[in-house]
């Protein structure tokens, strides 16, 4: 185990740690900015945050094309097939402008009654958003096109440029915002228009920077026909299926049932929530590292290495989680403190850090080994197993949190037999799918 160890923690942490600064840094000046837009008025921060938010899901589910990118594109990497790779690349790009700019359009159109329909938006809150979302109506397609690009460098084995470059852009983005939102400099006082700007124009410069990096690639893939659009297109629907069940539907459903506990209940969760992300940081960049390390792994034919990779992502996921679990709840009543003044909220959520930390000891085992079961080619199975789990979970919290009473600690026991379960499917199902294609690689 150790030699196994040693082995593979050079290449996941070569593609993994740089991605991990990223998101901690990303986060923390994601706050600054959220906190500049407050100055402004309520109105403003409730539209901004909304249409924020409502741009970053759709963004997110649509940019499996980009995960499966880096899946398809590693594997062909690992059978040595340029071509496929850069057809890969080709049809993505071309799939980014389709979707990206009809959503775009449809943005700017409709953006009034889609504001006035899906969040009752109006006076100030439906002007802020009208204009925030006019100037916001290219995000997805840069978004999606950073998504790929940067997919690509992770199949290529360089992600200390998006460190570099998402370091860089998220400062000037910083600085922009100050400029533009309050009027700093001699530019003009902008508000919410400000904030618009200031992120689109650090879009571009995002766009035009990886761009660079990866011109050759680009001009190679380019120059190929892309004909396997309708093939990124198809895998791509079960990623987006397990992005819209985790990250929509199952998080609105247990809110909902949060939310009829207590409003205490639901802003202790949340609050708690905030931290577990954090914790749970390195489980998703040691997962994206697996998309690349496995998917090559599988087009190579190393099934050792498919066995190994995600059992030593998991050691290190799990040492990350269980550390950060320390000193979070050490520290939890004066970090609840920054967040929140109400000290019913700050008592009430020290008092269940302990329990959700736990609810979601499995959650990082959980993460790994469905980028694993994904890099072979079973996102479909991901999908299905985590829908009729999840679908379990929510019956077995309705009976605990309210026929047996057992509130906030019923939808605890729930989350971790939930994550558990999941876990344990996909850790037995991957194994027999390694050893299916090692058994075809023998007989082949």
């Amino acid at each position: 185990m150790t030699n196994t160890f040693q082995l593979h923690i050079k290449p996941l942490n070569q593609l993994a740690v740089p991605l991990i600064a990223n998101s901690i840094f990303g986060l923390s000046i994601e706050l600054i900015d959220q906190a500049m837009v407050g100055h402004l008025s309520v109105s403003a921060y409730a539209s901004v945050g909304a249409v924020g938010n409502f741009l970053y899901t759709i963004a997110g589910i649509v940019g499996a094309i980009a995960i499966t990118l880096n899946i398809y594109g590693s594997k062909a990497i690992g059978e040595h097939r340029q071509d496929k790779y850069l057809n890969c690349l080709s049809s993505s790009l071309i799939l980014d402008l389709l979707l990206g700019l009809s959503f775009g359009v449809l943005c700017f159109l409709c953006k009034d009654p889609l504001l006035r329909t899906i969040y009752g938006f109006s006076g100030s809150a439906l002007r802020n958003g009208t204009t925030y979302l006019s100037l916001m109506s290219g995000y997805l397609f840069l978004q999606l096109v950073i998504f790929t690009l940067t997919n690509c460098l992770k199949i290529k084995k360089r992600t200390q440029w998006i460190l570099i470059v998402s370091t860089t852009t998220t400062l000037l983005h910083t600085g922009l915002n100050y400029m533009l939102i309050f009027g700093k400099f001699g530019f003009p006082r902008l508000g919410v228009s400000g904030a618009a700007l200031s992120s689109t124009v650090t879009l571009c410069l995002d766009v035009l920077i990886y761009a660079f990096i990866l011109r050759k690639d680009i001009q190679l893939a380019l120059a190929m026909h892309p004909n396997k659009v309708l093939f990124i297109a198809g895998k791509s629907l079960p990623l987006m299926g397990q992005e819209l069940l985790q990250g929509s539907l199952f998080v609105i459903a247990l809110n909902a049932m949060l939310a009829h506990l207590s409003p205490l209940v639901l802003s202790g969760y949340l609050l708690v929530g905030q931290f577990l992300q954090i914790g749970l940081i390195p489980a998703f960049m040691y997962s994206s590292a697996l998309l690349t390390l496995v998917s090559e792994s599988h087009g190579s034919g190393h099934a050792t290495d498919l066995v190994d990779y995600p059992k030593v992502a998991a050691v290190l996921t799990m040492a990350l989680f269980a550390l950060a679990g320390f000193l979070f709840y050490e520290f939890r009543v004066p970090l609840a403190g920054l967040i929140t003044n109400n000290q019913n909220l700050v008592t009430y959520s020290s008092s269940i850090f302990l329990v959700l930390w736990l609810a979601n000891l499995f959650n990082p085992l959980f993460e790994i080994f469905k980028a694993a079961m994904q890099s072979v080619g079973r996102s479909t199975y991901v999908l299905i197993i985590t829908f009729i789990i999840h679908a379990a979970a929510l019956i077995l919290m309705l009976i605990l949190t309210f026929a047996f009473q057992l509130g906030i600690y019923g939808i605890a026991i729930s989350l971790m037999i939930d994550y558990l379960a999941i876990f344990v499917s996909l850790n037995v199902s991957y194994l027999k799918v390694v050893q299916h294609i090692e058994e075809v690689r023998m007989n082949g």
